[in-house]
């Protein structure tokens, strides 16, 4: 994998619904540049030979003829004498495939041990150190703290001033680029309310999950930028004035499953059409937060940024929804004042 020499990289996640497939002869294929660091489980080759059935298809480099992904099941082809495999034939450059199969190894087949997947994850980042944590913990199923702790851990990942998000595009990777990129969102967020998160994240040159980072603290009446990443001391650190909204005492995941309850006993909502919408809204996020860290590990690797784009696009909904909510309210109370005062 070669170092990135300017904008437009994406995460590596091949679809394979699109891909070319044939029949290739087994002794003209090549072995993989394989992630796992123990290398074949002939105990799991030996269960793929004892099945009565095809072979799942492997994944060739086309222009190489080298595995990609399936090692395993070509080895098990080969022991019951199979003269081809069926096998979907990727184009991608050859550089990446090591990422790719890293990927591909992890979102079926036989998964990657922590340890297969630590060792991917240094690899890559030595290979192209330009890459984001959350990018490489992306391709790696690993946590952007732990390719953090990779990333520092090694000697041979030299520090870049840039880093290439999962959008593809540079940012800062000092700490002071990233915390003068935060303390500007939150000012355009101050003087732009209606504008976009997204629109925002590329105003300010951040990514769009640290523009919602932003949001959230200033909603809190935080500094946008955490403790510990600000300006050194002998720089003046701007003030970012929260933005006001009325004060709620933070509620548990307890107290919101008591006050969705007490919402759905509620005529009000209960007999109209949209109060009912309403609550089957609400009702999708009533889960146990075990619930969503158990649900977060199933996504495959290649689905992530997806996923990930669409919740926080969601979150974005539901926060503009409680924006707007609070507005009525405030404009029916004062209605109501008005009134009574008349």
């Amino acid at each position: 994998m070669s170092s990135a020499d300017g904008d437009g990289i994406r995460p590596l996640s091949p679809t394979l619904s699109t891909a070319a497939r044939a029949d290739i002869p087994v002794e003209t294929l090549l072995p993989a540049d394989s992630p796992r660091t123990k290398g074949l489980d002939q105990e799991y080759v030996d269960s793929l030979v004892a099945l009565d059935e095809d072979l799942p298809p492997i994944v060739v480099h086309r222009p190489t003829g080298r595995v990609v992904d399936g090692m395993h099941r070509l080895a098990a082809a080969r022991a019951r004498g199979d003269r081809t495999i069926s096998a979907y034939l990727l184009d991608v450059p050859e550089h990446s495939l090591f990422a790719v199969a890293v990927s591909l190894n992890i979102s079926h087949g036989k998964p990657l041990t922590h340890s297969d997947r630590l060792a991917a994850a240094t690899r890559i980042l030595r290979e192209n150190p330009a890459l984001s944590d959350r990018y490489v913990a992306s391709v790696t199923a690993l946590s952007p703290r732990t390719v953090s702790r990779v990333r520092r851990s090694t000697d041979e990942v030299p520090h870049l001033n840039t880093r290439i998000g999962l959008d593809g595009k540079r940012r800062p990777a000092d700490v002071a680029g990233v915390a003068s990129g935060r303390q500007r969102a939150g000012q355009l967020m101050l003087e732009r309310p209606g504008a976009s998160l997204r629109e925002i994240a590329r105003a300010a040159g951040i990514s769009l999950g640290t523009a919602h980072d932003v949001k959230k603290r200033l909603l809190l009446g935080r500094n946008p930028v955490p403790e510990g990443r600000g300006p050194r001391a002998d720089q003046p650190e701007p003030r970012v004035p929260a933005p006001r909204r009325p004060r709620r005492e933070a509620t548990s995941l307890r107290d919101s499953g008591e006050l969705l309850e007490r919402l759905r006993k509620d005529p009000a909502l209960r007999l109209s059409q949209s109060g009912r919408f309403l609550l089957r809204c609400f009702a999708v996020h009533d889960v146990d937060a075990s619930v969503w860290a158990r649900l977060a590990t199933t996504v495959p690797p290649h689905c992530a940024e997806g996923v990930s784009k669409l919740a926080r696009e969601c979150a974005d909904m539901w926060l503009r929804f409680a924006d707007r909510v609070d507005r009525e309210a405030r404009a029916g109370q004062s209605e109501q004042r008005s009134h009574t005062s008349a």
